[in-house]
């Protein structure tokens, strides 16, 4: 029966012992991964900064020792729970109303990152009012009636706030497809 081979800097006693920062990770990795999930909100984001921080643990072993890996861990944690947090507020307004389905396939997971991408430039070039309005009517569920009164508005300029959002998202969405 042929014998899989592995990597011998991955297989080696001697390998191992010079990852003690990487072992020490995945050694509290339900600890790490807690933090993580306590910070972002997301296990998923959770799982893929935990993956992050084992990669960096890989890059820094090579050159530096560190004497509390642990304590260094949390600290190189807590850098990657604020880059994460930067990178999720480049877009101005979240779609929380494009549902996520956990069966997605690879495919289809970049076709809704598009799709979101394109959602949130579409709504960044809205006149900031009808932006209000078209969010506050599909995101948060408010009335008509609710959002004339709040703003101001008769119910038929939020009725025209709304349908003019709604033709630059088709348009944008027919311009995409046939890109």
């Amino acid at each position: 029966m042929p014998q899989t081979q592995t990597s011998p800097s991955l297989s080696s006693e001697q390998g191992q012992q010079h990852r003690p920062m990487v072992k020490c990770f995945i050694a509290n990795q339900d600890a790490l991964k807690s933090f993580f999930r306590r910070a972002v909100g997301e296990k998923a984001d959770a799982d893929d900064l935990f993956q992050k921080l084992l990669l960096k643990a890989l890059k820094i072993e090579r050159t530096e020792h560190i004497d509390n890996p642990l304590a260094y861990g949390y600290r190189m944690a807590h850098h990657l729970v604020i880059d994460h947090h930067k990178e999720q507020n480049k877009y101005p307004e979240s779609l929380e109303h494009e549902p996520l389905s956990t069966e997605l396939s690879l495919e289809n997971l970049l076709d809704h990152e598009q799709r979101l991408r394109l959602y949130q430039q579409v709504l960044t070039q809205m006149p900031a009012l009808r932006r209000d309005v078209f969010i506050r009517r599909r995101l948060h569920g408010e009335s008509r009636q609710q959002i004339a009164q709040s703003l101001g508005l008769s119910e038929e300029a939020v009725k025209k706030h709304i349908s003019r959002a709604m033709d630059m998202l088709k348009d944008a969405i027919s311009e995409f497809i046939a890109d």
